[in-house]
């Protein structure tokens, strides 16, 4: 399962959703998400590295328009 993980390119504040995807799901999220919003790098991570990498910083400053879609807190 995967998780999308995003980067402002504008503050550099970033988070990880906490919606699972299968990986078809999530790269065409991701791919939409990108276009959308320019501005934020979307890409798409296995859940468990994101658990992994990410412990204490998850969806710090969700990206506008995606939180509800990637499950952000």
């Amino acid at each position: 399962m995967y998780v999308i993980h995003w980067k402002s390119q504008v503050n550099g504040r970033a988070g990880t959703g906490t919606k699972l995807f299968d990986r078809n799901e999530a790269e065409s999220l991701v791919a939409e998400l990108n276009r959308e919003y320019p501005q934020i790098h979307h890409e798409i991570w296995e859940a468990a590295r994101a658990q992994s990498d990410e412990p204490s910083s998850r969806a710090s400053d969700p990206s506008p328009g995606s939180m509800e879609l990637l499950g952000a807190r």
